[in-house]
């Protein structure tokens, strides 16, 4: 809440089948007041389990996690698929607060996210995380590099091209300096979600440090934005994007044109 910052908590799945557990989510709550916090379950969970766990941090909001490739690459993880969003809908339709579906694994593609936009949630998240599970696995799906779509391109495919999707679209997953941030806004991300470097700073420097870190972020974010003559986030939606690389050739072949993109000052 110092730092004016919201905070996402990692899968309650734990504390709903051990109460035991839900301790170590409630200390968000206690710790943070007023601070904007997400809950956070999966898609398997009954829609009363989804209840508790907002219930459980007093959250603002809830985050459904889809990790469908890391349950995949997982030993003991979930096979089937076909009722998700299904269990999506019944999950909106219950829970009294904003829902967001927070992709895990390679990244929404438009046509995954219009399907969640017909399941009621409020927005989407596009983050990666495979490389992790990965890691666990020795390696042994190292040849899946690459695969899916990093959260820029889901942010071009999505917003960036004739048909924008109309569900507000968050990035995170990879999110390394303020750089990025200033990116992931300029391409249309109505919020950046950050989390191995906080953590990490958390780890080595504390709380004073992460609250130090926090506040520098900010101020680079204005400091950037000043640079690019963006007043606000609205005209930073507006300012010009070189889009380069393997990613312009996928942009391009999703319909998504870069030499817009690299002349969208020009339509002020």
């Amino acid at each position: 809440a110092d730092a004016d910052v919201a905070i996402a908590c990692g899968s309650q799945r734990i504390a709903l089948e051990d109460p035991e557990r839900a301790d170590g989510f409630r200390i968000i709550r206690r710790e943070a007041p007023h601070a904007f916090v997400l809950a956070n379950v999966g898609p398997t969970v009954t829609p009363e389990q989804a209840l508790r766990a907002v219930e459980m941090v007093r959250a603002d909001a809830l985050q459904i996690h889809l990790n469908a490739a890391q349950e995949l690459i997982m030993p003991e993880g979930d096979r089937d698929f076909r009722d998700w969003a299904k269990r999506i809908a019944a999950i909106v339709a219950t829970v009294p607060v904003p829902v967001v579906a927070k992709e895990v694994g390679f990244g929404l593609s438009r046509r995954t996210i219009m399907t969640l936009e017909r399941t009621g949630v409020t927005a989407v998240d596009v983050a990666d995380f495979i490389a992790i599970e990965n890691e666990r696995r020795h390696r042994e799906y190292a040849y899946l590099t690459g695969w899916g779509q990093s959260a820029p391109l889901c942010l071009l495919d999505a917003l960036c091209g004739r048909d924008p999707v109309g569900l507000p679209v968050l990035a995170s997953g990879g999110v390394r300096n303020p750089l990025d941030v200033v990116r992931s806004l300029a391409l249309g991300a109505r919020a950046v979600g950050v989390s191995g470097h906080f953590l990490h700073t958390l780890t080595v420097r504390g709380a004073d440090g992460l609250l130090d870190e926090l506040h520098s972020w900010t101020d680079h974010v204005r400091t950037l934005m000043t640079l690019l003559g963006a007043a606000d986030v609205d005209h930073l939606r507006r300012t010009d994007v070189l889009v380069t690389g393997p990613t312009r050739e996928r942009a391009r072949l999703l319909g998504v044109d870069p030499e817009v993109l690299a002349r969208r000052s020009e339509r002020r």
